[in-house]
């Protein structure tokens, strides 16, 4: 695999920027009229948003601190994709190949590496399905975005007045009503109480539980007690020198790429302009990385001279390699064909494994060599003991001298290393939870087997109402406070604009778009800024994460100097002149091609901001 592709941050901080400014066009109001009663968040076209992928999104990405704020990111997403579907955008293998390829987490010394790869799905709890889902989304976007930066023209002087909007600071001071002071105000009955309880049930429900013991039987935990010895070390080393030696080449290389569809009239004029290259780089060997930085079209080695850095064998397509490791230290390729295209090759330097290093690697490969020997005999012997002594899996763990270990609680929706569903089922069987004896031998992949037996179990159960009832009463009577408060605050409201009030307002803070003030909810940001000013002071009503309800007055607005430098260099490092033109007029118009509706009630009963 070539990095050809490298990552762009500048799309995702770019789009971001976009999306921001496409709020303060359309106004928070139309996110606000939410309908139906199902379990979804919202609906773009038939596509659902669950509050669980808003809960998974806000984890992922810490700098949306409410649900509301990343529910508008996610609808747009989907608005997008939604789009790219339409017109039939979608991402190859190859492209799948090498965009994953490319990222820097799953690099090693400049490569692909697929222990890296399968240890972040590992610690982040994904299947290899799961990603390269969300890496198609990814690559999917890309391009309809390409699309649409290609297609609009963007002014000046509609980039000077977005900088203008984005660089506005408005000074706000705050007065807070604590929902709190209208608690005793409030009397539940029991039929709300119950009500509440019989809605919301699931949020009462604890899920069944188990908590296993379980014995493992790989080679990993077997390599450890092989014995290698001196002539199956030798005899190894001898056979499997060009291997152990891991030798490695540094190349640089020009690429003419060809799209997947050529005919052979679009091959042949590829050829033939590598061939042309190619006859300048023989002429002068000297040139190579000015001519690669000039003709190759490998974006994420061209800007490099054409260097690809150190890799071994099985690292690149066969015919790549097999030409990289033939030549000689400076010596230039002819034209090497492989599924990408034509490629020019210079071998930099080649360096091998020291003698201490064979040597180890050596004893590694045998033991692990033997060690899944080891493991097919023993399986018999495995099931064998578990089978025939269902009442404990210490006679398998002392035959097999593998440690018992115990799990912790483990429920059917919890996502964890026994999520797996052939795992689930045979812990979750009758056999283990009813009769409680071994499970059967389960088939965990790449030679690795396990047994589990129960050591603990928690059956599912409600909460009754009376233990819960305490916790209800609290939520309802602050949602119903929120509500007085609101009503407070809009009375205030009336009265501040009649010049009938004062209120001890706090000391003016500034806040603009782009950036967060401490002080100031993220939220209230965009409801202040979405406050039409036809005379100062003016005001507008928020609620923060703390469920107060605020009375913001403005007090005074105007254009930060520095923040108009740095939304310059922004938007120059976005290709401001393209895109940007009428992105929220584009979102809104996908608005109207897919459907888009809401429901507040589903939010705001999983979400730590009241609307």
């Amino acid at each position: 695999m070539f990095n050809i592709i490298e990552k762009n941050q500048g799309f995702v901080k770019g789009v971001m920027i976009v999306v921001t400014a496409s709020f303060i066009l359309w106004g928070i109001g139309s996110y606000l009229n939410m309908v139906g009663n199902d379990t979804y968040v919202a609906k773009v076209g038939n596509k659902r948003i669950y509050s669980q992928e808003i809960d998974s999104f806000m984890q992922q990405n810490k700098q949306y601190t409410d649900k509301l704020q990343a529910l508008y990111v996610l609808i747009n997403r989907q608005l997008i994709l939604n789009n790219a579907s339409y017109y039939y955008l979608t991402a190859t293998d190859q492209q799948l190949q090498k965009e994953i390829a490319s990222i820097p987490d799953f690099q090693e010394s400049g490569l692909f590496s697929l222990s890296k790869y399968k240890e972040y799905l590992n610690n982040n709890k994904q299947t290899t399905n799961q990603f390269q889902n969300n890496v198609q989304e990814k690559i999917v976007i890309n391009q309809f975005f390409d699309v649409f930066k290609n297609s609009y023209f963007s002014s000046n002087t509609f980039n000077n007045e977005l900088i203008k909007v984005l660089s506005q600071e408005r000074n706000v001071s705050s007065y807070t009503i604590d929902p709190k002071k209208f608690y005793s105000k409030i009397n539940l009955t029991d039929k709300q109480i119950s009500d509440y309880y019989h809605q919301n049930i699931n949020q009462f429900t604890n899920p069944e539980k188990v908590k296993v013991q379980y014995i493992t039987l790989s080679p990993a935990n077997i390599e450890s007690s092989i014995t290698i010895s001196e002539s199956q070390l030798n005899q190894y080393i001898i056979t499997h020198n060009s291997e152990l030696s891991n030798t490695q080449v540094n190349v640089s290389h020009i690429l003419f790429s060809i799209p997947e569809s050529a005919d052979e009239k679009t091959k042949q004029i590829v050829k033939e302009k590598a061939t042309k290259v190619l006859e300048q780089v023989k002429a002068h060997p000297k040139d190579f990385a000015k001519l690669a930085k000039s003709y190759s079209e490998d974006p994420g080695s061209a800007k490099n001279g054409g260097e690809l850095g150190y890799f071994g064998r099985g690292a690149m397509v066969p015919e790549f390699e097999k030409s990289a490791f033939n030549l000689k230290p400076n010596e230039i390729s002819n034209l090497v064909e492989t599924k990408f295209g034509y490629h020019i090759l210079r071998l930099n330097s080649k360096k091998s494994a020291t003698n201490d290093e064979i040597k180890t690697a050596a004893i590694k490969a045998l033991r692990k060599q033997q060690s899944i020997s080891v493991v097919a005999q023993k399986i018999d012997l495995l099931n064998d003991l578990t089978y025939n002594k269902p009442n404990s899996l210490e006679p398998a763990a002392k035959a097999l001298g593998i440690s018992i270990k115990t799990s912790p609680w483990i429920s059917k929706n919890d996502q964890h290393e026994f999520s797996e569903s052939k795992v689930q089922k045979a812990i979750f069987s009758d056999e283990v939870l009813k009769k409680h004896n071994n499970s059967e031998v389960v088939d965990l992949g790449n030679n690795t087997f396990a047994v589990y037996r129960m050591e603990d179990y928690k059956k599912s159960f409600t909460e009754s109402l009376v233990n819960v009832k305490n916790t209800i009463i609290n939520e309802l009577k602050q949602q119903q406070a929120i509500q007085l408060a609101n009503k407070e605050a809009q009375e205030f409201l009336v009265k501040l604009n009649q010049h009938k009030l004062n209120l001890n307002f706090s000391n003016g803070e500034s806040v603009n778009l782009l950036s967060q003030n401490p002080n100031v909810d993220p939220m209230a940001v965009r409801q202040i800024f979405n406050t039409a000013i036809n005379r100062l002071p003016a005001y507008s009503i928020g609620v923060n994460q703390q469920k107060q309800v605020i009375i913001y007055r403005i007090n005074k607005e105007g254009l930060s100097n520095t923040l108009i430098e740095q939304n310059k260099k922004v938007l120059e490092q976005f290709d401001a002149r393209n895109a940007m033109l009428n992105f929220g007029a584009y979102l809104s118009s996908l608005k109207s091609k897919f459907a888009v509706s809401y429901k507040t009630d589903k939010l705001s009963q999983n979400s730590d901001e009241s609307l």
